[in-house]
């Protein structure tokens, strides 16, 4: 007497699988959703915490910090060890890397004195360049950009940490002709710029104070966009000549082309970075309140430059 045998045939175990994977198909796209909004919350709270940072240090100091301590593509006009530094090392101590600024200040005192906070210990990747400055500060990164947190540069000549954020430093080029030095920018922030909460005429939550970029890793040249140790051609800043994801590239001496990262190609003239992001459909942006709205690609262009400037007089409001 044969016994009776229970299973699945295989026309059935096909028929399962391809709705698993129908079930797997659908879910995909939802989880990847989930997961990009995570990353964009926690960029949105890095951003809100630079603000709170640059509120504490114009608090101590009654000033905002320099966007770029030399000219637009110059070293600075004086003799300072802070040359081709920026707002990045001055709001160290306000962002919890007070060991890390009191690393630089003193390399900075050294003898003989270094020529800028650029100097580095170069042909060796094994090496943190002098003075830490392969240190990654995560509040200035935005986890949306599978590029961030760039260290490692060309070999033979280290850049240092790049990270995502840049303060707005207005709607045009960063070294028009009637302003080589940069020093006349219309936005918040510049070179040598000694901004207060006073110079905000257009009112802290009308006017924009920093944005995202994206990194653009190094081939066999330099991306010197986010990079924060050698401050050159308004790499730390951002402009809102263009709107925000623009395909317009963005152009200076060093710009390496990549998807979602244009660049117009290399040149010292009419040096512009715009504001761009892995969000879908625009970007986050901190206000002078320190206060984090989320801005569409789609912006009306005029507004959008209006929000960049720190005393226009324009009344039109920007939305998201």
């Amino acid at each position: 007497m044969s016994r009776k045998r229970f299973g699945f045939t295989l026309v059935e175990l096909l028929v399962v699988i391809a709705i698993i994977g129908v079930l797997v198909g659908l879910l995909l796209p939802a989880v990847q959703s989930a997961r990009e909004a995570a990353r964009r919350m926690q960029c949105t709270n890095s951003l809100h915490n630079l603000g709170i940072a640059m509120h504490n240090y114009h608090d101590t100091h009654r000033t905002f910090p320099m966007g770029q301590m030399n000219s637009i593509a110059q070293n600075a006009l004086a003799a300072s060890p802070w040359n081709r530094g920026c707002w990045f090392h001055s709001i160290l101590p306000f962002i919890e890397q007070q060991n890390l600024h009191n690393l630089i200040t003193n390399f900075l005192s050294s003898n003989p004195r270094p020529a800028g906070v650029y100097m580095s210990v170069n042909n060796n990747l094994n090496v943190f360049s002098d003075p830490g400055r392969h240190t990654i500060v995560p509040i200035l990164l935005c986890p949306s950009d599978g590029n961030g947190a760039k260290t490692k540069t060309v070999a033979g000549n280290e850049q240092g940490f790049h990270g995502n954020f840049v303060l707005a430093a207005g709607s045009t080029f960063y070294n028009p002709t009637t302003d080589v030095e940069g020093r006349n920018l219309n936005g918040m922030f510049y070179c040598y710029s000694s901004t207060k909460f006073s110079n905000a005429v257009d009112g802290t939550s009308n006017i924009l104070m920093a944005s995202e970029i994206l990194v653009t890793p190094d081939t066999n040249a330099h991306d010197l966009r986010g990079r924060y140790y050698n401050t050159w051609q308004g790499n730390v800043l951002f402009s809102s000549l263009y709107p925000p994801n623009s395909p317009v590239g963005d152009r200076s001496n060093y710009c390496i082309a990549a998807p979602r990262r244009p660049c117009q190609g290399l040149s010292a003239s009419n040096t512009v970075q715009s504001v761009r992001s892995n969000h879908t459909g625009g970007a986050n942006f901190l206000l002078c309140d320190a206060s984090v709205r989320f801005i569409s690609d789609s912006v009306n262009l005029v507004t959008y430059q209006a929000a960049s400037t720190r005393q226009g007089g324009e009344v039109a409001p920007l939305e998201e």
